[in-house]
């Protein structure tokens, strides 16, 4: 085994994954289930992925949220009211 020191300097940015002196292959990064290739100097597969797109609200949510902000202005109209 080469005795030289490790060139590589881990920091912050770094990924949250102990990996063990020498190991090339398949790594899974916590908390994303996305696995990688670490080849003992960097991880390969890494890419951009954009943010799932949100399904719109449905009309029947949006309506039940007007009734909420509705009844939630209505209630601040009555304390407001009082303390006058």
């Amino acid at each position: 085994m080469d005795e030289t020191p490790n060139p590589i300097r881990h920091n912050t940015s770094a990924p949250p994954v102990a990996l063990p002196a020498g190991h090339v292959g398949p790594v899974m990064l916590p908390g994303t289930n996305r696995e990688i290739w670490w080849t003992g100097r960097v991880a390969i597969g890494l890419r951009y992925e954009p943010p799932a797109p949100r399904e719109p609200i449905s009309r029947s949510a949006a309506w039940v949220q007007s009734l909420m902000l509705a009844w939630s202005r209505r209630q601040g109209q009555r304390r407001s009211a009082r303390t006058a």
